[in-house]
């Protein structure tokens, strides 16, 4: 958008010192906008760096021994045993250990949340792209007419 500041025949000084006043609000309203999106992006990357994430699934398997006069024979099966299976490596499923399991849960926690932080980091970048490209035009457009 061009705007042109000359005075002409039927607008005063007043009406150009109004339009001025305008856009340097417009430009004002989208550097505020663009400093909150810079510290969320901070903070959300902070945030992201806390995250110890850990790839992949947990399964939990109630399982039969085998020998004949087990319990389990019966319907009373032996578990639960965990399993882990790291992402993008279908079928590798590993014990998981009790002494391990809030580990790894808290692993995987923290890999969805930090899936999710990724998601927030991408519309906030995109958003914080068009703000600057408005200001850069804003700006090109009052200098332009100066």
């Amino acid at each position: 958008m061009v705007v042109d500041y000359r005075i002409s025949s039927n607008e005063g000084e007043q009406d150009v010192e109004n339009r001025a006043d305008s856009e340097i609000d417009r430009v004002k309203r989208l550097l505020r906008e663009s400093n909150e999106l810079v510290e969320y992006i901070s903070a959300l990357t902070d945030e992201r760096a806390k995250l110890n994430p850990l790839p992949g699934s947990l399964r939990k398997r109630h399982m039969r021994c085998g020998k004949r006069s087990c319990r389990c024979r019966t319907g009373s099966l032996h578990g639960p045993y965990y399993y882990f299976e790291p992402s993008r490596q279908h079928g590798k499923w590993r014990y998981v250990s009790r002494e391990r399991l809030v580990e790894v849960k808290n692993g995987i926690a923290d890999w969805k949340k930090q899936q999710e932080i990724d998601e927030m980091l991408q519309m906030s970048a995109s958003r914080l792209d068009a703000v600057l490209k408005a200001i850069q035009r804003e700006i090109e457009s009052v200098i332009s007419t100066t």
